[in-house]
């Protein structure tokens, strides 16, 4: 099979299919993320269970954090930055708990 051939996934139940290549594009490998909080307090703490799952998934997993004055309270912009896709797609997998 060469690199120009696609491979398709059909769902026979929904008539859908997808690309091998949409779903983990290379190089998707940053996620941001939006806190709302009535507090910092709050805000920080919701931060820190994103963190300690992101470093369950690889220790070398960077985070960055902005905090400014919302309407309704707080907001924190995060930023995570794994060394690859798939620890990415895993996080966003494992995150849903949160």
């Amino acid at each position: 099979m060469s690199v120009e051939d696609k491979v398709q996934e059909t769902c026979d139940s929904c008539g859908c299919f997808a690309e091998i290549g949409t779903i983990i594009g290379e190089g998707d490998d940053v996620m941001d993320l939006v806190i709302e909080a009535a507090v910092e307090a709050d805000a920080r703490a919701k931060l820190a269970a994103y963190e300690a799952l992101a470093k369950q998934v690889t220790a070398e997993a960077s985070i960055s954090s902005e905090l400014s004055q919302g309407a309704n309270g707080v907001i924190l912009k995060a930023r995570l930055q794994f060394t690859c896709t798939a620890e990415k797609l895993i996080f966003e997998m494992r995150a849903r708990s949160i």
